[in-house]
């Protein structure tokens, strides 16, 4: 039961859009804007480079963090890479 609930967690935090937030944060629909993409590059071309460097960061922390979380209260790298690739489908 524990792998399938970091999973979901895992799952959960890949999915936070963090150049949507960044850019609502600003009144902007990024989906507008430039690529209409709502990664960092958009959001750096459209809002500014510091804004496009902390939806980078975010995304990568998000990432780490499912990650940390897993091999904390997991104990098979088995489970542990699943966890990873949740956070990755989370964020697609």
């Amino acid at each position: 039961m524990r792998p399938l609930l970091v999973w979901a967690l895992a799952y959960f935090l890949g999915s936070i859009p963090f150049g949507v937030l960044i850019a609502r944060a600003r009144k902007i629909n990024i989906q507008e804007h430039g690529s209409g993409n709502i990664g960092a590059t958009n959001i750096a071309r459209v809002i500014g480079r510091k804004e496009g460097v902390l939806t980078l960061v975010g995304d990568c922390a998000k990432g780490a963090l499912a990650v940390m979380i897993a091999s904390a209260t997991l104990n098979s790298d088995v489970h542990v890479a699943v966890a990873a690739l949740m956070a990755f489908l989370g964020h697609l």
